[in-house]
């Protein structure tokens, strides 16, 4: 992997701040910033290792500033702030990076300034004289680069760039501060927590459209719904196996019940996995992080309902074994088809065997003992 450059320029955090800032001048002078958003940014995509600059290249990025003087040349100060998740430490509060372009000439009254222009060569790149030269928080610096070199991105926290444009003949401002703040969410997208909360692995339902939630800090998430067959002998077999039933992509909220337009159905007595994708957007294209897999299944298994009961209560080996000849697509199938149950020879019924469940629950010092034969 290509190391982090010693130092962290200005233009690669210009290139951070995103959305759109506007000031207020009486000049009447606005500056405009823009870059799309991301969840996660890849400093390496904006930074040429080479030049130690802002690359040429840099996706999406660009500065608009109109209502300037005709055939004047003005120069940009600029000052970028980093708060970074979990604090600056020692680093303290002082900007990361702090200085001034070289001099730029407009000849209409309005620019758009590219990332090659702050490339390294450009029309806007730093000039290490004005202002008083080019000032970096060096601790900052460090801080941020130690915590980039495991990942190549772009540390969580919160970045702001202020921009002043200035008339280079006076130094007069042609306007106030024009201030954006872009929030850095994760590192990687292993960050985004997924977790399915309900249904369980291995519960079941009689209802032919459960709500299915869950807990995750992504708020677009994709969840699918696969068939769980016989022939699958874990739940990433149903899930690469075949088409979902359910594809539906959830916005700012953490529940679906299961719609009636999706592609299929669920039905009675048959097992489903369900997974959840959260969606993060990257400055390398869309990534993933993905829940663990949770397989659930449609059934009135009323005899199942009672053995889930009683073995979930008891602790050793027995409830063990029954969770996993559970949640085992591949051993599941409704209670009834096992066979009837017996004692002594004689047959049990739903009341029966509850009944026997009962007793047991209120004996002390009873070694309970499962096992599974015939498999």
């Amino acid at each position: 992997m290509k190391s982090i450059p010693k130092v962290l320029l200005l233009p690669v955090l210009v290139c951070l701040a995103s959305g759109v800032f506007y000031n207020t001048a009486s000049t009447q002078v606005t500056t405009v910033i823009s870059l799309s958003e991301y969840d996660v940014i890849f400093l390496t995509d904006f930074f040429d290792v080479k030049t130690d600059k802002l690359s040429s290249n840099s996706p999406g990025f660009s500065v608009k500033i109109d209502g300037l003087p005709i055939k004047e040349e003005i120069y940009l100060n600029v000052k970028v702030n980093a708060q970074l998740r979990g604090g600056n430490g020692d680093a303290g509060q002082a900007p990361l990076v702090e200085g001034c372009t070289n001099n730029i000439i407009s000849t209409t009254g309005s620019l758009v300034l590219s990332a090659s222009d702050f490339a390294k060569g450009g029309i806007a790149s730093l000039n290490d004289i004005r202002c008083g030269g080019y000032k970096q928080n060096e601790p900052l610096k460090k801080k941020i680069r130690d915590l980039a070199l495991s990942t190549s991105t772009a540390p969580p926290g919160t970045y702001q760039i202020m921009i002043n444009v200035f008339r280079a003949s006076d130094n007069t401002p042609l306007g106030r501060s024009s201030l954006g703040t872009i929030n850095v969410a994760y590192a990687t997208p292993d960050e985004v927590f997924v977790e399915i909360n309900d249904p369980r692995n291995g519960s079941y339902s009689n209802n032919l459209a459960p709500t299915f939630s869950w807990t995750s800090a992504a708020p677009n998430v994709t969840v699918r719904v696969y068939e769980a067959g016989l022939n699958h002998r874990s739940p990433q077999d149903a899930l690469t196996g075949g088409n979902p039933y359910l594809e539906e992509n959830v916005v700012g909220t953490n529940t679906l019940t299961y719609p009636a337009n999706a592609k299929r159905q669920l039905q009675e007595n048959k097992a489903y996995v369900l997974q959840i994708e959260a969606n993060v957007s990257s400055s390398r294209g869309p990534m993933k992080s993905v829940s663990q897999p949770v397989v659930f299944r449609i059934t009135n298994d009323n005899l199942g309902s009672i053995l889930d009961y009683f073995l979930n209560s008891v602790s050793g080996n027995a409830s063990a074994t029954y969770s996993t000849l559970r949640a085992e697509p591949t051993k599941w199938i409704p209670w009834s088809p096992y066979g009837n149950i017996t004692l002594n020879g004689n047959m049990l019924s739903e009341s029966d065997l509850q009944v026997l469940l009962n007793e047991l629950s209120t004996q002390q010092d009873v070694k309970l003992e499962l096992s599974v034969e015939n498999q």
